[in-house]
């Protein structure tokens, strides 16, 4: 690979852009999974309690 060639900046910062969105998508995979997980869980003991 050429890395002198004129467009290398452009490669660049199509990876660090994609980089930066997939880590993005990972947080936010894994927040929305911690939320759901919390929800479900108070759901659970809210339909456990009697008289509820």
């Amino acid at each position: 690979m050429d890395l002198s060639a004129n467009h290398m900046g452009f490669i660049i910062a199509s990876y660090a852009l994609t980089a930066v969105f997939l880590l993005g998508l990972i947080a936010y995979v894994l927040l929305r999974d911690r939320q759901l997980r919390a929800e479900a869980e108070r759901l659970e003991r809210q339909r456990k309690r009697p008289g509820a």
